[in-house]
């Protein structure tokens, strides 16, 4: 039986471009989301907000991301890191926790993929937008 082969890439990976479709026609992300001129998100993307405290400006994240369209992508969040602590508060304060695809657009202000790495290694207290496509099935 076939399948959708399953690739890992790490944070240093190459950039997709953006698909543009002809003049009056509508633009779509490598994610499939119209891009809309206003700079907006789709309809169908709710952004999020969530306050990491690392326990010094060196540990990691315990988080793997790939980079795409100038964002992060989330590809795992490891237990007991960082981001997974987060989660837990969040979760306690019933409010939205970082999954796997999640689309990270902002780190302290930064809002390209490579400054927002280096605001994740600079910094033990992180504030980081995240970007989710809601599915209505």
């Amino acid at each position: 039986m076939g399948g959708v082969p399953v690739v890992a890439a790490c944070c240093c990976t190459a950039k997709d471009g953006l698909a543009v479709g002809t003049a009056g026609a509508e633009k779509h992300s490598a994610f499939g989301d119209v891009v809309r001129d206003d700079g907006g998100l789709p309809p169908s993307q709710k952004k999020y907000q969530i306050s990491i405290q690392k326990k010094d400006a060196n540990e990691q994240l315990g988080m793997d991301v790939k980079h795409r369209l100038g964002r992060l992508v989330v590809l795992a969040i490891h237990r007991g890191g960082a981001v997974d602590r987060a989660n837990v508060v969040a979760n306690d304060q019933e409010l939205p926790e970082m999954k796997v695809n999640d689309v990270i657009v902002d780190v302290n202000g930064a809002t390209l993929d490579t400054s927002m790495v280096a605001a994740c290694k600079a910094s033990a207290v992180l504030r980081v937008t995240f970007t989710r496509r809601e599915h209505h099935w």
